[in-house]
């Protein structure tokens, strides 16, 4: 019996049976049971972001651009490893504000140039809008290295949530097309797969959290006319998941909990 069986077992069957505020850490049920105001959000960035944001546009075609936001520690190094942030938000939020924080810490944290990418939205924008705005901020930040007082050869693709299945299949799409891969590919709570066959995809159904039935919403904005989740001619680019060789990615850090919707689907893929 392999691991992933092992995990899927009756034990594993029962558990994930369980309400899910009774399978949250103690310290953190209430939280979940009750979550704080965004007043009280505000107080844990006091000041704004620390890293000076500025905002560009970058040009897809003539007809359209691209907003992306950039964020430079005070002290950095010059040049600076440079970061593509793709946001998450089901696949039809999300706006570059709204991340701030993230990219003020990623930033900080990692003493880099942090550019996140105000890509298009679904469902008005379905696959592949998503995925070009991301590519085509990925080739601005090497095309304006300089500019921005960055080392693209020390480089990171960010991406959380629904900009996880973004950021993998931007790096699918540089490694089949020959061009530039970030050092490293780190997928923050991804989703990866549209098909919802995993344990997992069936067990979290609590509407406080990211759960099945807002999944699948999202995926279907997202996947527009390439057809419905789980239809067969869905693109590897547009669901990770689907991708039937992994070989030649960069490196890739990987951050789920064990209580997320997509959790089976990431280990699986981790694991090939």
């Amino acid at each position: 019996m392999t691991r992933q069986q092992e995990a899927h077992g009756p034990a594993h069957g029962r558990a994930m049976s369980t309400p899910l505020p009774e399978r949250l850490d103690p310290q953190l049920r209430a939280r979940f049971l009750h979550p704080p105001q965004r007043r009280v959000l505000d107080q844990l960035w006091p000041g704004g972001p620390a890293t000076f944001p500025q905002d560009a546009v970058v040009g897809v075609d003539p007809g359209h651009r691209v907003p992306v936001r950039s964020y430079r520690p005070a002290d950095g190094p010059d040049p600076a490893p440079a970061v593509l942030f793709v946001h998450g938000s089901g696949f039809t939020m999300g706006e570059l504000e709204q991340f701030d924080p993230h990219c003020d810490w990623y930033a900080r944290a990692a003493e880099a140039v942090v550019v996140s990418v105000g890509y298009r939205l679904a469902p008005t924008h379905p696959y592949p809008a998503a995925l070009q705005d991301a590519a085509a901020a990925w080739q601005w930040l090497h095309d304006t290295a300089a500019q921005l007082g960055v080392d693209p050869t020390r480089s990171a693709i960010v991406g959380s949530s629904a900009g996880a299945a973004i950021a993998a299949g931007l790096a699918l799409y540089l490694r089949d097309h020959g061009q530039p891969l970030p050092s490293l590919l780190l997928l923050h709570a991804p989703v990866l797969d549209d098909r919802h066959r995993t344990a997992s995809s069936h067990a979290i159904n609590d509407e406080r959290t990211w759960h099945r039935a807002a999944s699948l919403r999202g995926w279907t904005s997202y996947l527009g006319p390439a057809g419905p989740p789980g239809g067969e001619s869905i693109p590897a680019y547009a669901a990770p998941a689907r991708a039937t060789d992994l070989a030649g990615l960069p490196p890739t850090f990987f951050a789920l909990g064990d209580l997320e919707l997509a959790r089976d689907e990431v280990l699986d893929f981790a694991t090939r």
